[in-house]
């Protein structure tokens, strides 16, 4: 009994494999005999008459079109100019317009539709576009030329939806459009707000385009302007902060940083700007083109303290505006502004002709000369009625005596002797004088002789 079960249910699903086979067999056998004949034409590679299943979109037609080999040897149309906007469905006694753009952009469905029998499609070449340049979705490169092609009737609203909007930092208020007068080539500019126009289409500054025009819409300058200033040394919390170029105040970021270590040297502290329109030093870099023979003495005196100098050092009481937070001491901060606190110097630097030339640290019970004799004296060639200290906090050169006070970070500096090179402007000067003098009174004396 059981083997006779068993048989049964075997051969039952035999009988529904055969059953779902034969369905299937006639399913494909149906859907390979169900096709369309559909006829591409125009600006395309392989105009022509194809094959298609019915679920099957113009877009497709066409691209088939533009790829499938060409085995008759057609001559190839210029496709790079072909129409996507203004495309020709012939169905029947009916002729329907295609915006294919508007399926490929925007999605729109009814743009595309899908293909019947005997359908004629008909791809002309561009007659007309527009130009769109500036702030819009579709950037320079993804737009052909930044171009897109025209259908009459198109409105500003229209052609910015084709370029997939507006972005965050357009200047809506400010765009334009460069039109054509007529055929010649002069041109009229048109002023934009955009804001109507996208709020609401039907405003009457959307106005319909004409061929070749040219819509800009610019870039706001002021749009999420990333301006940043950059704290280093001897501050709590240090590195890059954002600021409001021109907004933010230096002693707003000292504050948010943390403010000045222990060891920070306040009065040292510096800002150095890097904008352009702060540095700007016509006289200086004329100089550097002139040889120093042509300047005039104020001239090259400036010329030797500027080589010195970095540029863009803001001489500012750090130690005041922080310490005392007298307002008058504080800057507005602009992008790129470097602030830079240094440690509190415990030495004294010692350069030029001493034995062993560096830092030493600071005593402040000892003289210059003292502080000479603790890295070996002088050398041979120290000039030492030319010695400077220069001073780390004004950068002040002075002539020192024994009595003159030291303090952390000045420098005691020793010259080599050059009097001769040193005077020898001078004595130039004099025989040019003197034989000057030598040669006109011989000519007096010829002439007088005479």
């Amino acid at each position: 009994m059981k083997n006779k079960y068993r048989f049964v249910l075997v051969l039952a699903v035999l009988i529904s494999s055969i059953s779902l086979f034969a369905q299937e067999n006639n399913n494909t056998q149906y859907s390979s005999e169900i096709m369309y004949n559909i006829s591409v034409v125009g600006a395309v590679k392989n105009p022509g008459v194809y094959m298609f299943p019915p679920t099957s979109r113009v877009s497709q037609a066409i691209k088939l079109a533009n790829t499938i080999l060409d085995t008759i040897n057609v001559p190839e149309l210029a496709v790079s100019n072909a129409s996507k906007r203004n495309i020709i469905l012939k169905r029947n006694n009916e002729i329907i317009k295609l915006d294919l753009l508007r399926f490929l952009v925007l999605g729109e469905d009814n743009s595309n539709p899908y293909m019947n029998d005997g359908d004629i499609i008909i791809v002309p070449a561009i007659m007309k576009q527009v130009h769109v340049y500036g702030a819009v979705g579709i950037r320079n490169g993804e737009l052909l030329m930044n171009s897109i092609e025209l259908r009459d009737g198109d409105k500003i609203s229209d052609i910015i939806e084709l370029a997939m909007g507006l972005m965050p930092n357009a200047d809506n208020q400010n765009a334009e459009i460069v039109r054509f007068i007529k055929n010649s080539s002069e041109t009229e500019s048109i002023n934009l707000n955009l804001n109507n126009i996208m709020e609401n289409p039907e405003n009457k500054d959307n106005i319909t385009l004409q061929n070749d025009d040219r819509i800009y819409i610019r870039e706001s300058p002021e749009y999420h302007n990333k301006s940043y200033v950059t704290l280093i040394g001897e501050i709590v919390y240090d590195g890059t902060y954002a600021i409001e170029n021109n907004k933010t105040t230096l002693l707003q970021i000292i504050t948010k940083a943390g403010g000045p270590t222990e060891d920070a040297d306040l009065s040292n502290a510096y800002l150095q700007r890097i904008s352009e329109e702060d540095l700007r030093e016509p006289e200086y870099k004329q100089l550097i083109k002139t040889r120093s023979s042509d300047m005039s003495h104020l001239e090259y005196r400036y010329f030797r303290n500027r080589i010195t100098e970095e540029a863009g050092i803001f001489a500012k009481n750090f130690d005041t505006l922080w310490n005392n937070k007298e307002i008058e001491y504080d800057i507005n901060l602009k992008d790129g502004d470097v602030i830079y606190f240094p440690a509190k110097a415990v030495a004294i630097k010692i350069s030029g002709e001493v034995a062993n030339p560096g830092l030493i640290n600071h005593d402040p019970e000892l003289n210059y000369l003292e502080y000479v004799e603790l890295v070996g004296g002088f050398t041979d060639k120290a000039w030492k009625g030319k010695i400077k200290i220069i001073r780390a906090k004004t950068g002040e050169w002075i002539k020192p005596n024994k009595n003159t006070k030291l303090h952390p970070g000045d420098t005691i500096f020793i010259p080599r002797k050059e009097r001769f090179s040193y005077y020898w402007p001078y004595i130039q000067e004099t025989i040019a004088f003197v034989t000057g003098l030598a040669t006109s009174v011989i000519v007096i004396k010829s002439l007088m002789t005479n």
